[in-house]
């Protein structure tokens, strides 16, 4: 609708854009544009006209072009749009799996570490035992021959 009225706007704007424009220099040698020179003791004066060169085909034409270019850019943001979208829901996996391992890996490290200690406490133990039977095999005469 803005357009039709933008276009009809411009078709009734032609008229002026056929005036004729004079240029003249004057005595000092400066150019100047203008309806009329200002007097007749200019040097030179040429007359310039300027046609309509307006193509309302070619406006349709624009038009036309201009809205496929437009929906084209539409297409082409909805992509990238849906292509950012996967993208960051694979680095978004991607992470989430790594917390997963690091996560994973310090458990593991974790129950290592327990399992040491539990064998760490289980041979002191046994030492402590071993070291007791010792002395107590100590303060008894030997059987041995």
């Amino acid at each position: 609708m803005k357009l039709l009225i933008l276009a009809v706007l411009l078709l009734s704007c032609t008229s002026g854009f056929s005036a004729t424009i004079q240029k003249w220099t004057d005595d000092s040698g400066q150019i100047h544009y203008g309806d009329s020179p200002p007097d007749v003791s200019s040097q030179r004066i040429e007359q310039l006209s300027f046609e309509n060169s307006f193509d309302p085909e070619a406006y349709e034409q624009a038009l036309i072009r201009q809205a496929s270019l437009e929906a084209e850019v539409k297409r082409i943001e909805a992509r990238e749009k849906a292509d950012h979208k996967k993208a960051e829901k694979i680095l978004d996996d991607y992470f989430k799996d790594l917390d997963r391992k690091a996560s994973n890996s310090k458990r593991k490290k974790a129950a290592k570490r327990k399992s040491r200690q539990v064998e760490r406490s289980r041979s002191s133990i046994k030492l402590k035992r071993t070291k007791n039977t010792a002395k107590s095999e100590e303060g008894q005469p030997s059987f041995r021959r």
